[in-house]
Order: C-alpha cells, then structure tokens, then sequence
C-alpha cells in the first residue's frame, strides 16, 4: 500500500512541476482593406404575421387557405406593379434542404430583366443563372403563385417599403422529411436609368 501511495504523490507533485505554459499573446490586429460598398436600401424586416402563425394544425394548406394567399399575392402585386420600379438592385438567397444554399447574390435588374449579379462584396459573381436568375421581384410573385398552387404548406412576408415577396418559406409536402425551402429578398434599392 505505501508503494501505491507513494507513487500517486511522485505522479501529483511530479505533475505540478510540469504545469502548463502559459498561453501566447493574442495576434496583432488583421488589417483589412476598404471594400466597395454595395449601395443597397437599410435590411427591412416584414411586418405582417403570415398565414402560418396563425394557423392551427399540422396538415396541408386548406382551399381557403390558398385562396387567401392568392388574393392577398394579388393585391400586393397590383401594388408593386403600380410603382413602376423596372430597373433596381435586390438581395436574394434562397435554400432548401439540399448542399450549396443560401449563398445570398445582388441582382441588377434593368427593365424587369436580370443583366448582372454580384455577391456582397460588389463583385461580379459571372452570367446570371439559377437559382438568383428566378428572382426578380416578377419572379418572386411567380414563386409564390407556383408554391401556394402546389405546396403543402407555404408563408409569405411581404416588404412594407415596396411590397414584394420578402420571404418565402414552406413545405413542398407535410408527409415527407426534409423537403422546406425558403427564398428571403431584402434591400430593393430603385435605380434610375
């Protein structure tokens, strides 16, 4: 027993004698370039509660449910079309359960057509392609007619600036895992031509 004992005492005090070093000095401060800014609007966080939250079960979208999404998409874009924005700059991203969402593109819109996007740095992020290149604010109103005609579950947030599509998010079927998906446009910035 005094060999257990007197072995555990070397392992402790021969243990403190070895502590730890102490840690390095933090590294200096990481100097950064002046990037360009993207002159986009302020974020805008959309104010109405959407069709989910003041839902009660778990189910698909009920007729009437559709039918007010419908109408409701429909007023808004009577709205947006009577601002007679053509040309703007919008923030898009959109995700799914899948690899590689939610990179977010600015979008250069010039006449209603997408000509150009950038990431968020101001850099051209190459040709327009999908899945921003469905995003103009024409596009967004698609999105949410396609989704409210097909998808089990659907939400929409809409701009209280510019009253486009903000946020769309759903389920494409209740009884499937892992198929949501969300498209979020922010930032719609009018440019004059």
């Amino acid at each position: 027993m005094e060999k257990w004992t007197s072995l555990l005492l070397f392992a402790t005090t021969g243990c403190a004698s070895h502590a730890l070093p102490p840690p390095p000095p933090p590294p200096p401060p990481v100097r950064t370039e002046a990037v360009r800014s993207i002159e986009l609007q302020p974020p805008e966080f959309p104010t109405e509660p959407g069709l989910l939250g003041s839902r009660r079960g778990p189910g698909p979208l009920t007729g009437a449910e559709r039918d007010s999404l419908l109408h409701e998409m429909s007023v808004h874009r009577d709205v947006w079309r009577a601002r007679k924005i053509t040309d703007y700059r919008l923030l898009v991203a959109s995700g799914c359960f899948c690899p590689g969402g939610g990179v977010p593109a600015v979008l250069v819109i010039r006449g209603g057509i997408l000509v150009a996007m950038e990431d968020t740095t101001g850099k051209r992020m190459g040709d327009p392609r999908e899945p921003w290149s469905l995003y103009t604010v024409e596009g967004l109103f698609a999105a949410v007619e396609e989704n409210v005609r097909r998808s089990d579950v659907v939400e929409v947030f809409y701009s209280p600036r510019y009253d486009y599509p903000a946020l769309i998010r759903g389920d494409a079927s209740v009884r499937q895992v892992d198929d949501w998906f969300w498209i979020k446009a922010d930032r719609l910035t009018p440019v004059r031509p």
